[in-house]
């Protein structure tokens, strides 16, 4: 017989594993089953477990999740910001400890208050514990969404679900279909029948709503290219470079001679506009001006009068069009609690790591005769980067440089939440990279043309405006949170009162 700490030595090890079968369910691994896998194995981890034993099993899990899951951050912090091994170890580690605690929160408050009622456990309490720690990690801290389990559904029936709830909503259902399979096999007297006809209608209705066009064209289609010059970080911000930069990136628009529209990376132009407008800005300008065509560009602005400076998004027919970066990278674009920051700061490498925050409510650019949402880098995992700019918008602009990631598994996850935004918004995006992902997807989430990676690509396609909104833009990004905060109520109030 094994001794009872060996047992719980082991299902640590277990609940470290199911954890780490998670990100598997995302790109580029596009295993979405493990999703399911990866939270039934949790359950089986959890099972008459008490609560602070519980808690201890959601941290390892949380371990195995976001280790696995957000390593590259180790990556970026040594490679390409020049860290100590010994920094970038230590911030990885602190990161992932940070994120797991979320896991922890889930096991104790799941078995210190939801432990008899089986189908309030497995069907209501779970999804709705689980939706409502991701809706916090989006906000705390700065927010981080990164691995909400909905994006690993962008490619299954569940992701009909998005244009009503949202991602948070796709991850409801899925955590609902790992719960109900838990009770079909391992639960007693419990309603199996009506438990499988749940799971099966909350799939068949995904199914059936993505046959639903919730928009429509506002126009005729736009021909569009988006540039990825495929310039490497290490000399990006290199002054003996800039002009070489400058010349690629102009270069290839000159070759784009019949587009409507032309989009360059983030910080594509590695100069302050300040320094490029009379020159280099002009030539651009007419050249955009002689064939017709709207040019949107990212580059660092510093506002005249001040010392304060910005992320930005610029169409270049319109002098005065800029959008400005809101949410910012920690210690990468601004720095959080600057005393012990600054001390972390000063071993690394990172051009521009103090920039200022733009206004939450901005106007809307403007490109090929209609207006479009803006985002900058990472702003495309929160959703009201998106939603603000609807119905108004016509379509979605993403501005990106993946680069810092280097060839690890972050592009490929971070466009895969891009897709989530196409389908919750119901607009096409254009989303163009220095290095990669540069792509062109619908309003149906579905990537209709693609860059290859680590290529000086320009990537051509067709957009079509559209009007019109689903209903999560039209209040559904709210209903998700009415349900885990009514679910989670009615499920505390019918609790055993032993509990």
């Amino acid at each position: 017989m094994l001794s009872d700490r060996l047992k719980q030595k082991a299902k640590v090890g277990f609940a470290l594993i199911s954890g780490a079968l998670l990100p598997l369910a995302f790109a580029p691994y596009d295993m979405p089953a493990m999703a399911i896998v990866g939270l039934l194995f949790f359950l089986i981890a959890l099972n008459k477990q008490d609560a602070r034993k519980s808690a201890w099993l959601g941290y390892a899990f949380g371990w195995g999740y976001f280790g696995h899951g957000v390593y590259w951050v180790y990556f970026s912090i040594h490679h390409f910001a020049h860290a100590p091994l010994w920094l970038a170890i230590i911030i990885t580690l602190g990161m992932v400890a940070i994120l797991a605690l979320y896991m922890a929160l889930f096991a104790y408050l799941l078995n210190r208050f939801f432990q008899s009622n089986l189908l309030l456990r497995y069907l209501l309490a779970f999804p709705g514990l689980w939706v409502g720690l991701e809706a916090c990690r989006a906000v705390f801290f700065t927010g981080f969404p990164w691995l909400s389990l909905g994006y690993s559904q962008i490619d299954t029936w569940l992701a009909g679900w998005a244009p009503i709830f949202g991602v948070l909503g796709v991850s409801w259902f899925l955590a609902l279909t790992s719960g109900a399979i838990f009770c079909v096999v391992y639960c007693q007297k419990i309603h199996k029948i009506m438990t499988i006809i749940l799971v099966f209608s909350s799939w068949s209705s995904g199914w059936a709503l993505q046959k639903i066009n919730w928009v429509e064209p506002a126009g005729e289609p736009l021909k569009t290219v988006l540039l990825q010059g495929n310039i490497p970080q290490e000399i990006k911000w290199d002054r003996d470079f800039r002009q070489t930069s400058l010349d690629i990136y102009m270069q290839m628009t000159k070759r784009q001679r019949d587009a409507d529209i032309i989009v360059w990376p983030e910080t594509a132009i590695p100069a302050f506009y300040h320094t490029v407008q009379h020159g280099y800005m002009q030539i651009l300008k007419a050249e955009a001006q002689a064939y017709q065509s709207d040019i949107i560009l990212g580059l660092p602005l510093m506002l005249e009068g001040t010392k304060d400076y910005y992320n930005s998004l610029h169409s270049v027919r319109e002098p005065k069009d800029f959008y400005l970066k809101r949410h910012l990278v920690p210690l990468g674009e601004y720095i959080p609690l600057k005393p012990l920051s600054s001390i972390i700061l000063g071993f690394m490498n990172i051009p521009l790591s103090d920039f200022s925050a733009g206004e939450e409510q901005q106007p809307l650019l403007q490109a090929g005769g209609y207006a479009f949402a803006s985002s900058i880098c990472y702003e495309d995992i929160f959703q009201q980067t998106s939603i603000d700019g609807l119905p108004e918008a016509a379509y979605l602009v993403n501005v990106s440089n993946d680069t810092w990631f280097g060839d690890t598994i972050a592009p490929y996850q971070h466009f895969q939440m891009a897709r989530m935004r196409a389908l919750e918004s119901g607009r096409y995006l254009l989303r163009s990279t220095n290095t990669g992902l540069t792509a062109i997807v619908n309003q149906r989430g579905e990537v209709t043309h693609q860059a290859p990676m680590f290529k000086r690509v320009a990537l051509k396609g067709e957009m079509q405006p559209l009007k019109g909104a689903p209903p999560f833009v039209q209040g559904g990004w709210w209903l998700i949170y009415v349900l885990i905060v009514s679910v989670l109520l009615v499920g505390f109030l019918k609790r055993d009162r032993k509990e």
